[in-house]
């Protein structure tokens, strides 16, 4: 049966190339998600599924809705909720499917149409290249081939959960309109307060400074290692063999299938003009002139039909290659000797965990997801998998389970996280015993620079900062916290200290003295006002957006089945 489909898939891939090259297509049915007249959103039989203000839902409504929230995890996440460990401790179906019932049925209660252009869209915007913003065919192919199956999510369904999602967006900003609202006095007192300058000074404790003196008793270092063994386990890895069909050894008849294209100039301007002027960039960041950007056009047209072709002799291979498993089933080396008998080059992956992927190879993140689906039993996946430069024909090698490596394997590391948590330590009981010095001294009416005289400490006249303030000068980079430094200083009144506290990363701990406070100039706030402006017509808008969600959801019903009444839930 798979090999009787791949077979036609040959044909496909050509129909394929010729549709998505070079015009856009039109992924969803145009029918899909047309709304009737009827109350519910979707047809079928009322079930014990609950109801929603009063009128039953659906069993094909209620799942379509989790598929929806399934993807909706997936599209943010980049898993399935039930692939990620905990997981399921952050996606809720009691909740989320109510919440996109919800959402679907105010698209239909306000007439929100989304029409098929903005469907494909988010489509090209969802599936694009990161590096070059142009729409990536080949991820998206993968991602109906493989990852919807391994969701159990069918591809009518994900066509609809598009279709909401667009509409969603453009519901929510409806919904944001009026946030937009800012009178000039509220701006200017932000505006104020934003820029207000303060100057500091500081006394800091670098755990940097304790390394040289921290011990590592042998004793203290395996209790260490034992205490945070979990850090040190070795995720699962797997180790594939592949046969990699570079894009480079098809360029020549790519070369072939476009000079056949009698109006290829014509449709490579209607492309450029499609992305606008702007859209390519030289490496200055300024937009490519025409004649260069067309060129760029046309050699990622090219690539994409040597992509093309690559695919298909990565499919060819991949037929035999089932045949051979389906006469010698449990031969992992089965993808080796084809490759031999065939005179292309095979090659075997270093292990690789689910996080990293493998190192060596220039491929997509579905890679790893399809290579860590793989099984004995299932030791191909159903097509190739595109990466980079290539497609890539894989099948399971090894599969490594979780291990704890012993003290002795990883003893440099070890050794050198517990003198960083020694040393922190150390920096922290140093911070906190100055701060008590200084509590008391100001008991006794001592002034700060006293205080740090008498404890023999240095105490750094800080560059003034302001909330609006992005990075500190040059030299203060890398050794101030500047999250850390406003959150201690702001609270402050000139001539008072803050507590002492450490970093995130308990790699730096201070405390900070307030000197003063000086109002913005007049030029400065005639200069920042636009910008502070926007700025909090854009927050207000998320605030309206929150408050709409909000309401909605307190006065939305849900009762029975596996929908419980949420009230307030997001």
């Amino acid at each position: 049966m798979l090999a009787h489909i791949r077979r036609h898939q040959r044909w496909l891939w050509g129909v394929i190339a010729t549709l998505t090259i070079i015009s856009f297509v039109y992924f969803l049915d145009p029918s899909t998600g047309r709304r009737g007249g009827g109350r519910s959103i979707f047809s079928g039989a009322p079930s014990d599924y609950g109801y929603f203000n009063g009128r039953a839902v659906t069993a094909e409504e209620y799942e379509q809705m989790k598929q929806e929230a399934r993807l909706e995890y997936l599209f943010s996440s980049g898993r399935w909720p039930e692939e990620v460990e905990g997981g399921q401790q952050f996606f809720n179906l009691a909740v989320q499917v109510p919440r996109r019932l919800l959402f679907a049925e105010k698209l239909n209660e306000l007439n929100i149409q989304v029409s098929d252009e903005i469907v494909a869209g988010w489509i090209a915007h969802a599936f694009r290249d990161h590096r070059s913003g142009a729409f990536h065919v080949e991820f998206y192919q993968q991602f109906l081939k493989t990852t919807l199956p391994r969701g159990r999510v069918s591809e009518s369904e994900f066509r609809m959960f598009v279709r909401h999602q667009a509409g969603l967006e453009q519901l929510i900003s409806l919904a944001g309109l009026t946030g937009s609202l800012v009178t000039p006095r509220e701006a200017e007192a932000v505006c104020r307060q934003e820029n207000e300058q303060l100057s500091t000074e500081a006394v800091f404790f670098s755990a940097s400074n304790y390394l040289a003196s921290v011990q590592v008793p042998p004793a203290a270092l395996a209790e260490f290692y034992t205490n945070h063994l979990s850090e040190y386990r070795i995720p699962d890895r797997v180790q594939v063999s592949y046969v990699k069909f570079e894009i480079t050894n098809y360029l020549a008849e790519a070369d072939q299938a476009l000079a056949q294209i009698t109006n290829l100039t014509q449709q490579l301007e209607r492309f450029y003009q499609q992305r606008g002027a702007d859209f390519y960039k030289d490496a200055d960041g300024k937009a490519m002139p025409h004649d260069a950007a067309m060129q760029k056009i046309k050699e990622e047209q090219r690539r994409a039909f040597a992509m093309t072709s690559a695919r298909k002799k990565g499919t060819e291979f991949m037929e035999q290659l089932y045949e051979l498993y389906q006469k010698q089933p449990n031969q992992s080396d089965n993808l080796d000797k084809l490759a031999a008998a065939t005179a292309y080059q095979s090659g075997v992956t270093e292990p690789f965990t689910q996080r990293d992927g493998p190192r060596d190879l220039k491929v997509l993140d579905t890679f790893t997801q399809v290579a860590f689906a793989l099984t004995p039993e299932q030791p191909m996946p159903s097509d190739p998998l595109p990466g980079e430069d290539g497609v890539y024909v894989i099948t399971l090698k090894k599969r490594i389970p979780s291990e704890a490596p012993p003290l002795e394997a990883v003893r440099e590391k070890v050794t050198a996280e517990f003198r960083q948590h020694e040393a922190t330590d150390a920096a922290r009981k140093a911070g906190e015993a100055f701060y008590g010095t200084l509590t008391n001294g100001f008991a006794q009416n001592k002034s700060f620079e006293v205080v740090c005289l008498e404890a023999n400490v240095i105490s750094h006249k800080l560059p003034p900062v302001s909330l609006s303030t992005r990075s500190l000068p040059q030299e203060w980079e890398g050794r101030v916290d500047l999250s850390l430094l406003k959150d201690l200083a702001f609270p402050l009144t000139p001539g008072k200290t803050s507590r002492f506290e450490m970093t995130r990363d308990g790699r730096l701990g201070m405390t900070v003295h307030l000197l003063s406070r000086q109002p913005v100039d007049d030029a400065k706030l005639k200069a920042e006002l636009p910008e502070v402006t926007t700025g909090l017509r854009e927050e207000r808008r998320r605030e309206a957006i929150n408050d709409w969600m909000r309401r909605e959801f307190e006065s939305a019903h849900f009762t029975g089945g596996p929908l419980q009444k949420k009230t307030g839930s997001r």
